[in-house]
């Protein structure tokens, strides 16, 4: 007799293929009405994997490695949706390896290590250079950049330089003296290339024009570390009005609710703009330079595709251009 495959798991269950690896696999992001039905008709068609076989048989796993700093924050999550949903046209899963600390780092410089055994490898974020001994992953298969740019690389990333200068320019329009919330980055392996842009393409800027920051702090990456540095902006009793440009929404909104709370009226006294756009941007009414993340993820995925395809002949070089959100905040 037959045994079933793989195929006729999904048609029955009435899903992809890569959702009955996920749901075989363990992996958490599958609703829970669609393992059960996954599960049930491998029960009905008794079906068994044999994932090791078939990879040893192929060369293939049907899977692709994602390397990235870290795994929390909502860009990361919306990054990683819009990569999977891309992946998943073509049934490949993504595994995910977050680089945290050096025993992580360490382990994923060994050419055995299991990011390595994928069909591909999508790096997030982070310079190869830096976290590399060699200057280059050990890894033959293809590789892509995503929110980050090497020119031996397909890249696809976000113009931070052309964000931080547009970002600039709108606070000079709005003629009152500027502050700057920056990202407390530590230098070494893991400084991550997009908020050192973002501060180079508004320094820049405002060099050119012969303006100088009124004041400037660095903090973490939270809403709560957005409202301290506000508080130590406040401490220096600045007046209004006061333009606050923040190196990402997270920090921005933060500030937004220390300033309402000094008594400060938000879009008059106190005008205050961030970057990427997040969901909780729009609900705030707070201006920003918005990163297409969704449309970065997605290039990404699809130039990796024609990777795997092998119908690249040439590096590809992406980079997404900021646009203003004008909304209350300023």
């Amino acid at each position: 007799m037959k045994k079933p495959s793989v195929k006729e798991v999904a048609k029955r269950a009435g899903v992809g293929t890569s959702t009955v690896s996920r749901v075989l696999n363990g992996h958490a992001n599958v609703a829970d009405d669609t393992r059960e039905r996954v599960k049930r008709a491998v029960e009905e068609l008794e079906y068994t994997p044999n994932l090791a076989a078939r990879g040893f048989r192929t060369g293939q796993t049907n899977a692709v490695s994602v390397l990235l700093p870290m795994i929390g924050p909502e860009f990361y999550r919306r990054l990683l949706i819009s990569i999977q949903q891309t992946l998943d046209e073509a049934d490949l899963d993504t595994a995910l390896f977050p680089i945290v600390g050096d025993i992580k780092l360490k382990r994923y410089q060994d050419p055995s290590a299991l990011p390595y055994y994928a069909d591909g490898l999508l790096i997030a974020s982070l310079d190869p250079d830096r976290i590399y001994p060699e200057g280059r992953p050990p890894f033959g298969k293809p590789i892509v950049l995503v929110d980050a740019y090497h020119p031996d690389y397909h890249s696809v990333y976000f113009d931070n330089l052309k964000a931080g200068s547009v970002a600039a320019n709108y606070a000079m329009g709005i003629k009152a003296p500027i502050a700057y919330i920056d990202v407390e980055d530590s230098p070494g392996m893991f400084e991550s290339p997009v908020f050192s842009e973002r501060r180079l393409g508004l320094q820049r800027t405002l060099q050119h024009q012969g303006i100088k920051l009124a004041d400037t702090c660095r903090v973490p990456i939270s809403v709560e570390h957005g409202r301290l540095a506000a508080r130590a902006l406040l401490a220096r009793q600045p007046r209004a009005p006061l333009t606050i440009i923040a190196a990402c929404d997270e920090l921005a909104l933060g500030a937004m609710k220390e300033f309402e709370a000094a008594g400060w009226q938000i879009g008059h006294d106190i005008n205050v703009l961030g970057f990427d756009d997040q969901p909780l941007a729009e609900d705030a009414e707070l201006t920003t330079i918005r990163q297409p993340i969704e449309g970065m993820g997605q290039l990404a995925a699809e130039i990796l595709l024609k990777a795997l395809a092998k119908r690249l002949h040439n590096v590809q070089k992406c980079a997404l251009a900021p646009q203003l959100i004008k909304r209350r905040s300023a």
